[in-house]
């Protein structure tokens, strides 16, 4: 084999292997991260048209969907999260929050382009009494929710390193127990250092 037959042949061999690794740089650098939406809230204890509420045990309890959207992350694969950490925070604004619950969603691998982390967690220290007081008022209240996530994205042969996110978004109830609005509240990167402040 002549040395120019070599050289051709080298090319088309390596040529192929190089267009992949672009490919694949190419889409890791143009990867978006999933979007987490607090998409329903609700606390029985604080819907007016039944006070009793305030004297029984659900007065402990919110009621939360967490949706996670991939986005078209990653067409050909999906994401494995290690873990998926809520804090729950009561407080009219960042200077007075109250921490009043966590919860941990088991780690789970997501290929659908959407799911849902649906649960009740009972809550600590809320002032419950106060918080009615309000919505009976015709005020609202906020529940400050706090996200941290450990995640992977899944590339077709491969898993990126590991992420961590941190978000926060500000989640409005009035008197019907509900979260005011039609539509989610859209966890946003925090600018608090509120994470990991709270332990049940």
């Amino acid at each position: 084999m002549d040395r120019h037959t070599a050289v051709s042949c080298a090319i088309c061999c390596g040529l192929p292997i190089l267009i992949f690794f672009t490919i694949m740089i190419v889409l890791s650098s143009q990867a978006h991260m999933p979007t987490f939406t607090i998409q329903d809230l609700y606390i029985p204890a604080l819907n007016t048209r039944f006070p009793e509420l305030i004297n029984s045990t659900l007065i402990t309890f919110i009621f939360f969907d967490l949706q996670l959207e991939l986005n078209n992350v990653v067409p050909d694969g999906g994401v494995r999260y290690e873990t998926v950490d809520l804090l729950f925070y009561y407080g009219p604004d960042q200077t007075s929050l109250i921490p009043i619950a966590n919860y941990t969603v088991p780690g789970f691998y997501q290929d659908d382009d959407t799911a849902h982390r649906r649960d009740v967690v009972e809550t600590r220290g809320l002032p419950w009494l106060d918080a009615f007081q309000a919505v009976s008022g015709g005020s609202t209240v906020v529940i400050r929710v706090e996200m941290a996530a450990k995640m992977k994205l899944e590339r077709s042969y491969w898993y990126d390193e590991e992420k961590e996110v941190m978000l926060g978004g500000n989640v409005e109830v009035d008197g019907s127990g509900e979260m005011v609005g039609k539509k989610g509240i859209k966890l946003k990167p925090k600018a608090s250092n509120l994470i990991n402040v709270y332990s049940v």
